[in-house]
């Protein structure tokens, strides 16, 4: 039996793990183990006997692959596919896959056939005339719809030293700012975009939506910048202390001109920056070479996501609509190029979070259908399970559940309570209660036929 409800409970841990929990089970299969190793096993089970604990090896494989058709991990992502497909999520599991960085040690298709990826994109954009929609990295130029920070770095954070809001106070990085003239500079554009941001958006409640075009700080950060502003308004910037020049610089580092239009970006300031940016490679000290990957056309960058490794570039902020175009394109490359499974499987790595809040509330019902759907039980038991889908999506949800729960010759019990009357004719019996009394029951057509209830409901 599975069940699955508007209510969905979901664990700290990857879109796999949730997706997959339907299907645990004591071991079905041991892991042998060999000298040492056999001794330590020995040991535990009769640590776990005398303590009065399972003795089942925490080692073993615990995925009941039967009970989803499938008779071993080798076979059982097609299985997961399919189900993926039936409740609608597999493009937004593209999507996570895309925003997340992927595991070389596993996919390693992925990663060696990183050029041609980029390669296919570049061709099919030129082919269809969409050429200005991403402009490409290259090592001697400044890319005007990446950020400054992006142009000064040219390369991915691999740890935490050059990450976000570390990069500014990193002493290294802070000395070739200082060597290109640029740390005076970027101080001043850092004051000017926190003065006309904190004009634009002090006023406005944090959850507002403009929140989510601001790219310099979050709505929680504005009072702390407003008292910061205040302190340094008029004071040289010698006299500014190392960790509040920090905070100010770092604002500059997230800019981009054609989207923000301060005017703040001239051809002399990116010849600077490029310049700063080749000085920075040339002498990064032993202990922050790795702590970047510096972007090659070459090769994959293990650090960055996979959309960034797609593109190698980024993609033009005066086309509104170019982010679902491109991604509409890639998703094509990769289905052509034999890849589509492999990306799928780098979003069912994402980590949902803690109750699965980094997903939206129609994407954790989904989750939750899917791992019902997958378990294929011989009673499958949904409680107005996609409620917070439009009536449109919950009903092709439902003739897609429907059809795979029956596939293969299975053919379970489906208990399904509808938000909508109307979806009731897709079942073979229809039971209505009120006030929880059972008033009807038949099926969709005689109910229809009558003068009850449903008939009220569905006019």
């Amino acid at each position: 039996m599975s069940y699955a409800s508007s209510d969905v409970f979901l664990f700290q841990a990857s879109l796999r793990d949730n997706l997959l929990y339907g299907l645990k089970h004591a071991p079905l299969t041991s892991v042998p183990y060999e000298g040492a190793a056999a001794d330590q096993q020995r040991w535990n089970i009769d640590e776990a006997r005398r303590s009065g604990n399972p003795d089942l090896d925490i080692q073993s494989d615990w995925i009941n692959y039967a009970s989803a058709g499938a008779t071993g991990p080798h076979d059982l992502f097609e299985a997961v596919r399919r189900v993926l497909d039936a409740v609608v999520l597999s493009r937004d599991i593209l999507d996570l896959g895309l925003r997340s960085s992927a595991d070389l040690t596993r996919h390693t298709e992925l990663a060696r056939r990183i050029v041609e990826l980029r390669a296919a994109l570049r061709t099919r954009l030129e082919r269809e005339g969409l050429s200005e929609l991403v402009v490409p990295f290259e090592p001697g130029a400044y890319n005007k719809e990446a950020t400054i920070g992006q142009n000064l770095l040219f390369g991915a954070a691999a740890g935490p030293e050059l990450a976000d809001r570390a990069l500014a106070a990193n002493p290294y990085f802070a000395s070739v700012l200082r060597q290109a003239g640029l740390d005076r500079t970027l101080y001043e554009m850092g004051m000017e975009i926190a003065e006309q941001a904190i004009e634009l958006f002090a006023d406005l409640p944090p959850d507002h939506q403009f929140f989510q075009q601001l790219a310099f700080m979050s709505a929680e950060e504005i009072p702390t910048y407003e008292t910061l502003l205040q302190r340094l308004k008029n004071r040289p910037h010698e006299a500014v202390s190392e960790n509040d020049r920090a905070m100010i610089v770092s604002l500059s580092f997230a800019y981009i001109e054609p989207r923000h239009r301060f005017g703040l970006l001239s051809d002399e300031l990116m010849g600077k920056i490029v310049a700063a940016r080749n000085t920075f490679y040339e002498n990064l000290p032993p202990e922050l070479q790795n702590a970047i990957e510096r972007y090659d056309p070459g090769k994959y960058i293990a650090a960055a996501t996979v959309m960034d490794n797609v593109l190698f570039g980024r993609v033009g902020n005066n086309h509104p609509d170019a982010p679902d175009r491109i991604r509409s394109i890639v998703y094509d490359i990769l289905d052509e190029l034999g890849l589509y499974a492999e990306l799928l499987d780098v979003g069912l790595d994402f980590n949902v979070g803690a109750g699965g809040r980094r997903l939206t509330a129609g994407q954790r019902q989904k989750l939750d259908v899917a791992r019902a759907l997958l378990k294929r039980p011989d009673f499958l038991i949904l409680n107005r399970p996609l409620s917070a889908l439009d009536q449109r999506v919950q009903e092709k949800v439902l003739r897609n559940v429907l059809e795979e729960a029956r596939c293969d010759g299975h053919s379970p019990a489906i208990v399904w309570v509808v938000t909508n009357p109307a979806m009731g004719m897709m079942f073979d019996r229809v039971i209505v209660f009120d006030a929880g009394q059972l008033v009807e029951d038949g099926t969709h057509e005689t109910l229809l036929a009558g003068t009850g209830i449903f008939k009220e409901l569905l006019s």
